[in-house]
């Protein structure tokens, strides 16, 4: 069994996160698939380039198949989708530790993904460890949002690596739950 290479990505790691996301999306997935996870939107990956070059993130590949990642960004809002266009308008209300989010040098934290044969080994929480270290003194809080539907998500990421919740976001009738993390 070869091993698991873990390392920083960056915006020649966007086509095979393009690929490996638009599996997983909302969309593709059926009903029972969504149950362990789901990624919401479309990506291209011009989009993940973009995202990539204002905030590395993490991938890990077996051989030269990837296996999960982490995208971070911190781009101009406008250049977000109408989504994220409104999640960004919405951080001044938003409270982390007694501070307005954007009060904070942050940046959002998503997507990620891990292969589902590959869950349960403890990679995303290797991957978001590692994202953490890598973005240590750049940035002080992580912001991420995930649809209230994506309970495997919501679980892993609250129970599991530690996030907090600090809003929600109605978006077109569905509901997002805002979540933070300290980086350093």
């Amino acid at each position: 069994m070869s091993k698991l290479i873990y390392r920083i990505a960056t915006e020649i790691d966007a086509p095979a996160i393009a690929e490996l996301a638009n599996q997983h999306t909302y969309q593709q997935l059926s009903a029972p698939a969504r149950e362990s996870g789901f990624l919401t939107g479309n990506f291209t990956v011009p989009a993940l380039e973009a995202m990539l070059a204002s905030v590395p993130g993490q991938v890990v590949y077996r051989q030269h198949e990837l296996v999960g990642f982490v995208v971070n960004s911190r781009l101009p809002a406008e250049r977000y989708p109408p989504l994220v266009q409104q999640l960004v308008a919405l951080l001044p209300t938003l409270r982390y530790r007694n501070r307005p989010l954007a009060d904070y040098r942050w940046f959002f934290y998503g997507p990620v993904l891990v292969q589902p044969a590959y869950r349960g080994q403890g990679l995303l929480r290797q991957l978001f460890a590692a994202n953490r270290r890598a973005l240590a003194g750049q940035f002080d809080v992580g912001v991420a949002f995930i649809a209230a539907e994506n309970v495997a998500s919501l679980h892993v990421h609250t129970q599991k690596l530690g996030l907090e919740a600090v809003g929600s976001l109605d978006f077109a009738g569905v509901m997002y739950a805002v979540l933070a993390f300290e980086v350093g």
